[in-house]
């Protein structure tokens, strides 16, 4: 017990003096947590967002679609048909191109009646149900097409009033709602509703369907119904086609197709990013944890106990960014797969998969992160850590010869770079990590840019919108984590390499020698970095999208900017370094 509560007390008194480290460590845990949260979450919250919209507008099991011109005797046979629950009247439709705003879209227009359908019934989210003369747009319909209540619609050559707006899990959210279409090719598009004689008088002489919405009394197994009841002998003169609310959940969880690796790849990449963040935090307080684990060893405590009194924040700040994180993908997970708002955003808690994949991810970058670093100091003998001595460079006879006629900026920074390789194999994955998605900005771009004119502009952009928001909000976290990182071990190197540096000023080299050094160090592995990150990023980015490469200038650009940005933000700790006068900094070190 005792135990505890010293490491509770270290742990309370550390996070006041040093909030700022505290919070680096919750953020750069807790977006990358965040971010894998969302890609695993995404199929649940679909699914979940679905049954919930289809539980509350009464969502058909299956719908019969015919081009019959009577389909009274259609529907009057599925009604006496075993496995049928409940059926609404035969619904007429067609398919046309509306206007509003000045665009144009193509969508189905159903008529229906102004009192409740037994199956079917939408959800209206703003305004009221159908009146003559008014029209109803399903919601991302209409979110699409930039109308609201009170604005005007043509359809034909008549332009009716939105009186309000609605949901349905009868068809698959925008762009993929318009099923009121025949044999033959199908377009995509959204989905209106006005009365029945409305929507007759607008079809004019345009061919329409008829929709006939089902419920079953087993709704798991509409397929086996539908090859039962429309074997290819039983369906009559009229074609007949039918859609189940399996299809329907289907439709709709393609919508994320797109977006759920971007976030998944782009949350173990987050990942990388923070497990440089936490080896350059650890390596900012090495000194202040090496003097603690002396006086703790100093009043007995043993190596076991050390390390668990430095890794007890570690492991308390994980627990709390896993839970931020998870909490933020969780509520964000409804937005994010609903781009067109065709679906009531229910949160739903995360599944067994997610909870797990998010635990591990953290776990491991709090681990890999700031094991090493505990398990060296616990280490470190009592007069040893007690005494806090300069941290000499390794001498390197090899390198020395190589390096000896160097400039003397190159010559220093090869040098820092040898005496600490593993922090250049972390600032080499880091870099590496944000041009990955630099790299899937491009392509994405590339991509777009390459698209036929319908692809950009028609319905489909809703997916594409919402693919690149993702990216873009990956990239931009990785970005600004990956900028923190580059400061952070620009930081904590010229920090460690103080001695060092200080004695090559005495020596004669400048201050701006100093710091071309210690941008050499940062440079030299981010080069490395930037030419994998190129490759694997086309190379991800075919496996979950198409095979399309960004032009060589837009690749050339991109590296050349992230190497820019490495040297910019390690130029600047490294200029505060140089500020101190060389003789303060060596009395420091031998006070």
């Amino acid at each position: 017990m005792g135990h505890l509560l010293l490491m509770w007390r270290l742990i309370l008194h550390d996070m006041r003096r040093h909030p700022g480290e505290a919070l680096m460590f919750l953020l750069a845990v807790g977006v990358a947590t965040a971010s894998l949260t969302l890609g695993l979450a995404t199929n649940n919250a679909v699914t979940t967002g679905y049954l919930k919209t289809r539980e509350v507008t009464a969502g058909p099991d299956i719908t019969a679609i015919t081009t019959a011109a009577d389909p009274s005797g259609l529907a009057e046979r599925l009604a006496d048909t075993p496995g049928v629950g409940a059926q609404a009247d035969p619904v007429f439709a067609f398919d046309t191109t509306v206007r509003a705003h000045g665009r144009t879209a193509r969508s189905s227009v159903e008529g229906r009646e102004t009192a409740p359908s037994a199956v079917d019934r939408p959800l209206v989210t703003s305004g009221s149900w159908v009146r003559p003369g008014g029209a109803v747009v399903e919601r991302g319909f209409a979110q699409a097409i930039g109308v609201r209540v009170g604005d005007r619609v043509t359809i034909g050559e008549r332009a009716y009033p939105v009186v309000g707006t609605a949901i349905s899990a009868a068809t698959p959210v925008y762009p993929w709602s318009n099923w009121a279409q025949g044999p033959g090719p199908s377009d995509h598009g959204g989905r209106i509703w006005l009365t029945t004689a409305d929507t007759r008088a607008a079809a004019g002489e345009n061919p329409g369907v008829h929709l006939i919405h089902m419920k079953l009394t087993d709704p798991t197994a509409p397929l086996r119904w539908r090859d039962t009841v429309f074997a290819p002998d039983n369906r009559g003169e009229s074609w007949v086609n039918t859609r189940s609310w399996q299809t329907v959940l289907q439709t709709d969880t393609n919508m994320i197709r797109a977006t759920q690796p971007a976030l998944v790849v782009g949350g173990w990449l987050l990942a990388v990013a923070a497990l440089v963040t936490l080896a350059a935090l650890a390596t900012t307080r090495s000194a202040r944890d090496s003097r603690r684990a002396g006086l703790l060893k100093a009043v007995g405590a043993g190596p076991g106990s050390v390390t668990a009194v430095l890794l007890a924040q570690y492991l308390l700040l994980t627990v709390l960014a896993t839970a931020l994180g998870l909490t933020a993908g969780t509520l964000a997970a409804p937005r994010v797969v609903d781009p067109s708002a065709g679906l009531l955003d229910t949160v739903g808690p995360p599944d067994a998969v997610t909870v797990t994949g998010a635990v591990f991810l953290a776990v491991v970058v709090a681990v890999a992160g700031a094991l090493g670093p505990a398990v060296r100091t616990a280490r470190t003998s009592t007069v040893h850590a007690l005494a806090d001595p300069a941290h000499l460079l390794t001498h390197h006879p090899h390198l020395n010869a190589v390096t000896a006629y160097l400039p003397t900026s190159l010559l220093l920074g090869i040098r820092l770079l040898a005496r600490r390789p593993g922090r250049a194999v972390l600032a080499s994955a880091g870099t590496a990590a944000t041009t990955i998605m630099v790299t899937a900005m491009l392509a994405w771009h590339t991509e777009l840019g390459a698209a036929p004119a319908h692809r950009r502009f028609g319905p489909i952009e809703v997916r594409t919108d919402q693919t690149g928001e993702v990216l873009l909000a990956v990239t931009l976290a990785l970005v600004t984590l990956s900028a923190l990182n580059t400061v952070l071990l620009g930081w904590s190197t010229a920090v460690q390499a103080r001695r060092a540096l200080t004695i090559s000023r005495t020596l004669g080299a400048t201050p701006g020698q100093v710091v071309t050094a210690l941008c050499v160090a940062q440079l030299l592995p981010a080069v490395p970095g930037v030419a994998a990150g190129i490759p694997v990023g086309l190379g991800l980015y075919w496996l979950f999208g198409t095979q399309i490469t960004p032009p060589g200038s837009w690749l050339l650009s991109a590296a050349l900017a992230v190497l820019l940005a490495v040297a910019a933000l390690t130029a600047l700790p490294a200029w505060i370094h140089t500020r101190k006068p060389a003789a303060r900094v060596l009395n420091a070190e031998t006070a």
